[in-house]
Formats: C-alpha cells, structure tokens, sequence
C-alpha cells in the first residue's frame, strides 16, 4: 500500500502516523533505540506490505498488466489502490478526506528520528496536498512519473496511463473487496502487538 493507506489505517489502529511513514525507510533490524510508538509503526507497515504483496486480489492485479508494466505492477498496483481509498473514502472513515489529511498533516512534525528523506516526503505532501491529489486519475499518473525519477534507468511508469485506463474497473473491485479484509488484518495484528 502507499502514503494514504499506510496513515489511514495507523489511524485506524491507534498507532503512529510518523512510524506508518517511518517503516518505508527503515531497513534491516528496527532500531531499538526508537521509541516503541515508531518500532510499532514500523512492524505493521512490514506486515501490510508482506500481506499485501501476497494477497490474491492485489496479486491479480500485478499479473493482469502486460510487459513491461507487469515488472512494476506492485507499484502500480499500490497506487491504484490508493487512489480507490480516495475516490471512496466515505465508505473507510468518518470524517471527509480533507479533514483526515489536514489531521494527518498536523502530527506529522519531524523530530530526530526521522531520515532526511521522510522530513523532505512529509515537507512535499504538506506543500503539494499529495494525499488530496490521489484523489484524481491524473494526480496517480503524475506520481508514477515521479516515481519513474527515483530509478537510475527509465521505467514504462509515465506511459502507463492507457494500460491504467483499460484496468481501471479491474483495480477498483479488487481494491473494494481487498481493503476491508487488510483493515481486519491491521486490527489483529495490532491486537497482537499490544499482548
């Protein structure tokens, strides 16, 4: 799952917002000098990863591309649903969007623990409203071209907008059917995690 996904069910959990974002960038063996907050966030992002990438619906997805597309299909998949959590946000939280963000954007000050490149993300989603942006087909392709930046050679990514257009009914029934069950999932690992 990406950005929106990660704080929206952190949210749900009652967990950190800062350790959701915190486990894209942690790598190896969580630091045991972070506070237990950030630790949390970090194990469940690796466990929404790990189910993610393994359940059947998002994995559907990444198969139902064609080549070169299929090769990022987990990215593009994880986009997608992301912009389904936006388009049918009513359905997933109470508040409008534009609250959850405006909330999500006032308890996510960087402190110490944070890498230089989680201050830079969280700077740019503030200043770009990126999670309201997710909301629109063209804010999901315009992220996949930035995404394409971060690799050393040039990825399909910007020319994926046609291939999206064909899959989008695709990806939004898988999304529908998949988040209530990794909503499920994030409670009882949570559950888990507090025994």
């Amino acid at each position: 799952m990406n950005y929106l996904a990660h704080l929206h069910l952190a949210e749900l959990s009652n967990t950190s917002l800062a350790g959701a974002l915190l486990g894209e960038y942690a790598r190896g063996a969580i630091d045991a000098s972070l506070p237990a907050p950030l630790q949390t966030g970090i194990v469940l992002h690796r466990r929404i990863d790990s189910f993610t990438d393994a359940h059947p619906l998002h994995a559907g997805q990444v198969r139902a591309l064609p080549p070169p597309f299929r090769r990022f299909g987990g990215i593009i998949t994880d986009m997608m649903f992301d912009h389904f959590l936006a388009r049918h946000w009513q359905r997933f939280h109470s508040l409008p969007l534009e609250g959850f963000v405006q909330q999500a954007h006032a308890q996510l000050e960087p402190d110490r623990h944070w890498p230089h490149s989680m201050v830079l993300l969280v700077a740019r989603m503030k200043q770009n409203n990126l999670l309201l942006y997710y909301r629109e087909f063209d804010g999901i392709i315009t992220a996949l071209g930035r995404i394409d930046q971060r690799f050393k050679r040039p990825t399909p990514l910007p020319r994926c907008r046609p291939v999206l257009e064909q899959h989008y009914t695709g990806f939004e029934q898988a999304f529908l059917d998949f988040y209530p069950q990794l909503q499920h999932y994030v409670l009882r690992q949570v559950r888990g995690l507090a025994g």
